[in-house]
């Protein structure tokens, strides 16, 4: 859920209206366009799911893995902060879709491993190599000090969301 603080000004939660000059004072417009930046984000991820046929829960699963590897369905409920039946529902709908498989576990038969299809993350790729591809580009078109202060920055926003989701 998007809050904002109340502001002194006219309302900033969106592009400004035709013919309306956009925010200019500097915290506020950075406010208006990391939050642009959430809802852009937001949206792709809509797509994504569309085109891959994953539901956002799906999404998760399958970001995770990518990331970090095949693993338990136990240690993936506790990444995605959900049930292990929630998350069971998640593993048969993507075993059934072709996108994951459950492995036998190596050292304990007791477990299985959840694992990406071969094809899923190259399929995933055609997708996000063109938002990869674009923000490499954006930054490696800054100066390396401007890289810096951004990249300063975003560490420092990073921040606030972690500490704010702290319980």
């Amino acid at each position: 859920m998007d809050v904002e603080p109340p502001a002194s000004g006219p309302p900033t939660s969106g592009p400004p209206a035709s013919g309306a000059v956009p925010r200019t004072d500097g915290a506020g417009d950075i406010r208006d366009q990391l939050r642009q930046l959430t809802l852009s984000q937001q949206r792709f991820e809509r797509h994504l799911g569309r085109e891959l046929r994953v539901d956002p829960a799906g999404l998760a699963v399958m970001d995770h893995l990518v990331t970090v590897g095949p693993t338990t369905p136990t240690d993936l409920a506790r990444r995605l902060e959900a049930s292990t039946a929630a998350t069971t529902l998640v593993i048969d709908r993507l075993v059934a879709a072709g996108h994951v498989s459950r492995q036998p576990h190596p050292t304990d038969r007791r477990k299985v491993i959840v694992t990406p299809a071969d094809h899923w993350e190259a399929t995933a790729y055609q997708y996000v190599s063109p938002l990869v591809e674009g923000v490499t580009a954006a930054a490696e078109a800054l100066p390396p000090g401007e890289q810096a202060t951004v990249a300063g920055f975003l560490r420092k926003i990073v921040g606030v969301y972690d500490e704010a989701t702290r319980v």
